[in-house]
């Protein structure tokens, strides 16, 4: 930590980790020089094979589970979470207050790295789009908890994130875009903060990219089970149309075999997504 003194409301940093030490300890070593004297780092070992030294332990393995446990035991009046393959750029530290100004969340801006750009298709980044307010009125959710801020008091009313859902579990995606939607639909009013920065590490090859989008497309039918009504039937085709089948003609007239089958997963996932979580939430 850097030593320096803070101004506003005490920040502590949750950041989940599952037997990826290389990717944690990159994580940590851009975050740390940012944090200030009184600032509190929580990282929380999800049932890792090999414990994490120093880290908070959670037996049973999920990301909202490790998260949930870190802001129960944080004593910040803010909390931000970070994923461990995420890097925080220069300047984000300062940028947590103005973030949060006036608003009960904030959602950061995870980018490609630099040195990255130009690969395959990118992972758990958000639109290159302006400072946002975000409330009940938004058509689209923009965060994801790779980069996210919010006031634990708030994360105490609403609970949280659902332990059903996120990596970890049998729906592995989604708790993150639940659990913003929960707070919108609580009338709680949040910001999109591009100043917010942090870059997430794109590790994964081609089978490991479709593996997440089978996952994304279970979470994203869970999502919409949970909105229900309208507003349910509208993110599940979102998720069927616009986010997978939509791009599969094209790709198929450029003959993208990769877009086309993620498409299809990407698809796939979201009907059994639907199904299991009519029977199981």
């Amino acid at each position: 930590m850097n030593g320096a003194g803070m101004s506003g409301p005490r920040l502590t940093v949750v950041v989940p980790t599952r037997d990826r030490p290389a990717h944690l300890a990159g994580c940590l070593a851009a975050l740390r020089p940012q944090l200030h004297a009184d600032d509190e780092l929580l990282v929380v070992d999800s049932a890792s094979r090999v414990p994490v030294p120093d880290a908070l332990r959670v037996d049973l393995a999920g990301a909202s589970r490790a998260r949930n446990a870190g802001w129960r035991a944080a004593s910040g009046e803010l909390v931000a979470f970070l994923d461990d393959d995420v890097r925080v750029a220069p300047g984000w530290r300062r940028a947590v207050e103005t973030a949060v100004e006036g608003v009960a969340f904030a959602c950061g801006r995870v980018a490609v790295p630099p040195s990255q750009e130009g690969g395959e298709r990118p992972v758990a980044v958000t639109p290159d789009v302006p400072e946002t307010l975000l409330d009940s009125r938004s058509h689209e959710v923009l965060g994801v908890s790779a980069n996210l801020v919010v006031r634990r008091e708030v994360l105490r009313a609403v609970g949280g994130f659902d332990d059903r859902l996120g990596p970890g579990t049998w729906f592995c995606a989604a708790e993150d875009v639940v659990l913003l939607d929960r707070l919108l639909a609580a009338g709680h009013v949040g910001r999109y903060a591009p100043v917010l920065l942090a870059h997430h590490e794109q590790w994964r090859g081609r089978r490991d990219l479709l593996r997440l989008d089978w996952g994304y497309g279970k979470g994203a039918g869970a999502r919409a089970v949970l909105a229900g009504g309208s507003r349910g039937r509208r993110l599940a085709r979102t998720s069927l149309w616009e986010q997978a089948l939509q791009p599969v003609p094209g790709d198929v007239r450029r003959g993208y075999g990769f877009g086309v089958a993620t498409g299809l997963v990407r698809a796939g996932g979201t009907l059994v997504g639907l199904a299991a979580a009519r029977a199981r939430l």
